[in-house]
């Protein structure tokens, strides 16, 4: 079974290509090419030798994985399609449960990438802080509010009166140092569970790396018909749209680049296993993507949630 598949494969994806633009042009490799990238089984081929336990990446991403009921952080290094775990460092952090307000004294759970570093902080926070993207876009679409959740150490002078970190990830001033040296955090993502931390399969990876070629070819073709069945009855846009005034606005988009040809291309994406209270299969997605169209261009980031429903993958995020 697994030969027939790699030479259904070979031929299908690769053999016959020049064949099509030969005899039918280049719109009919085009569109050839299209059903290959909405195809599950390319994209399992595809990710035959790639680890994605913690996700897919097509650049170059340090992970770090925060349990919260275990009181650690994993600092993996994701070198040629494998994840290498560097070390396990113990950690404090907030209350148990999920951040939903300011002041809960929670720390988040969810998916962020490390916004900055602050050198300049009070010798509370030991030498520096890394800041987290909290809130993201899915916590604020979930109404959720709060800010400067860092990663950070412990005083400079003294020691900590309580392990209250007020939501924060603390450490030891040696580990985050060395965490400093071993991460580039401009190119990191921080998976923050509860308890078990949620992590992905080649089946799912290749599922939503189809459903996105899939989305984008409606999206080009102008399919409105199609386009709108991606999305999800709880899909909320960045701008706080709802999904029917974002579909009535798609819609009127669609209907005047009727007779247009629209071009969407996406690069370096990522994928990544959105960590959850509820344990749902949810994955964060962003990605670099350039539109051109007649009368608008855009080159710039993307980022989508999507999870896994009775109906299939749906769309619940947008920006």
């Amino acid at each position: 079974m697994r030969f027939l598949i790699l030479f259904l494969v070979t031929f299908l994806y690769s053999a016959n290509l020049i064949d099509i633009y030969r005899f039918n042009g280049s719109d009919a490799l085009s569109e050839h090419i299209e059903k290959i990238l909405g195809s599950k089984t390319y994209w399992l081929e595809r990710l035959q030798n790639k680890d994605v336990t913690w996700g897919y990446y097509e650049t170059q991403k340090d992970i770090l994985v925060c349990v919260k009921s275990k009181k650690i952080l994993k600092i993996f290094e994701n070198n040629d399609s494998t994840f290498k775990l560097i070390d396990t460092v113990k950690v404090l952090t907030g209350l148990d449960g999920d951040k939903k307000k300011e002041g809960d004294l929670k720390t988040p759970i969810g998916v962020y990438k490390l916004k900055g570093l602050i050198e300049n902080v009070d010798s509370f926070y030991g030498p520096f802080a890394f800041v987290t993207g909290y809130p993201n876009l899915f916590d604020k679409i979930n109404h959720k509010n709060g800010h400067g959740i860092w990663i950070h150490g412990v005083p400079l002078e003294g020691k900590r009166d309580d392990n209250n970190t007020k939501g924060c990830i603390v450490m030891d001033n040696n580990k985050l140092l060395q965490l400093k040296n071993e991460i580039n955090y401009k190119d990191t993502y921080l998976l923050i569970s509860e308890n078990v931390p949620l992590t992905a399969t080649k089946e799912e990876i290749a599922s939503i790396l189809a459903f996105i070629y899939k989305w984008r070819k409606a999206w080009m073709n102008n399919d409105f018909e199609s386009y709108k069945n991606f999305y999800d009855e709880s899909f909320k846009k960045s701008d706080g749209k709802d999904l029917k005034e974002f579909l009535d606005y798609k819609k009127r988009v669609f209907e005047n680049k009727k007779y247009q040809k629209v071009e969407i291309y996406f690069k370096d994406i990522d994928i990544v296993p959105y960590q959850n209270i509820n344990n749902k299969k949810i994955f964060r997605i962003n990605m670099f993507e350039k539109y051109i169209s007649k009368n608008y261009k855009y080159a710039g980031p993307k980022e989508l949630y999507v999870k896994f429903t009775n109906d299939g993958l749906k769309i619940i995020a947008e920006k």
